[in-house]
């Protein structure tokens, strides 16, 4: 097995030119840097150095060496500046649910800059749909969810921190039935239609179906860009956040539905393990809110 501070000394006299440099750089003396260099040589049975040349001169078996121990020198420094990250709390992974009906793009500069100060953390993001954020949190495939409504299942051990509130309204393609609909309408109207939800992604807890009871006909997406998608090409009439709906009302694409109730803003949260100490999760969640990522979408 070749010795690190062999690897060590190989680089820094390739680098510095000569055994004496090398030695004043790694705080030894000349005749332990050659020893060093001799005693590996002999171990292996090859030549390192050309010892005719004034200048340390690797040989190709020394310049192959050289190379591949660099690639072992960096991975060992990485190695050590990561253990001194968890040290101080920072982990090396971080698991983000965002779930569907919130965009990831407001998050994207905030985890740039994560990744840029943090660089062994390594970022997943998940997309969940409406019990299956809270089971991935529930079942520790997640750290953090971002998204959430309120109706977090009972007996849990996490915390939970407002966003704001989104706003909801019924849309249909501009082409689609519904359009012509005299206002205001009844809801008993809508239920003859298609509506299109987005699947609950649990695979354990009970999904949600808030609101399809008595319904004609469903037509399940798996998020709310195909929701959105569905309801430009006449598919249905669906629930949709304002933010979503708004490129396709200036497109003539879509028309919100003038029904007989005024829908309620849903809240949505985040939420994370109360044992979850991890700075960078931290970082996140306090970014978060006192940036307001989601201000532009959520009131």
């Amino acid at each position: 097995m070749i010795p690190l501070d062999a690897l060590q000394a190989l680089d820094s006299i390739d680098r510095k030119g000569t055994f004496a440099a090398a030695a004043e750089e790694l705080h030894r003396v000349p005749s332990a840097l050659t020893y060093t260099i001799k005693k590996l040589e002999e171990q292996l049975n090859i030549k390192l150095f050309d010892r005719n040349k004034q200048r340390a001169k690797l040989t190709p078996t020394g310049k192959l060496l050289l190379e591949r121990g660099r690639d072992i020198l960096q991975q060992v420094r990485q190695l050590e500046e990561q253990a001194k990250r968890v040290e101080t709390g920072w982990e090396t992974e971080l698991r983000i649910v965002v779930d569907t009906i919130l965009p990831v793009e407001p998050l994207w500069p905030t985890l740039k800059t994560l990744l840029a100060e943090q660089p062994w953390l390594n970022i997943q993001l998940i997309e969940e749909a409406l019990s299956g954020s809270w089971e991935a949190l529930i079942g520790q495939r997640a750290d953090l969810i971002i998204g959430v409504t309120g109706d977090e299942p009972a007996g849990g051990h996490w915390q939970k921190q407002a966003l704001g509130q989104m706003k909801m309204n019924i849309y249909c393609g501009s082409q689609h039935p519904a359009a012509s609909l005299p206002s205001p309408i009844n809801r008993e109207q809508l239920k003859a239609f298609t509506h299109i939800v987005v699947s609950d992604s649990a695979r354990n807890l009970p999904h949600r179906n808030v609101g399809l009871l008595g319904l004609n006909q469903v037509l399940s997406v798996p998020n709310m860009e195909q929701k959105y998608q569905a309801l430009t090409h006449g598919l249905g009439i669906s629930h949709l956040p304002e933010h979503l709906a708004k490129p396709g009302i200036a497109q003539g694409l879509l028309k919100k539905l003038a029904v007989d109730a005024t829908p309620f803003p849903q809240m949505l949260f985040m939420s994370w393990h109360k044992n979850h100490t991890g700075q960078a999760g931290k970082w996140l969640r306090e970014t978060i809110t006192e940036k307001k990522i989601f201000g532009k979408i959520l009131s």
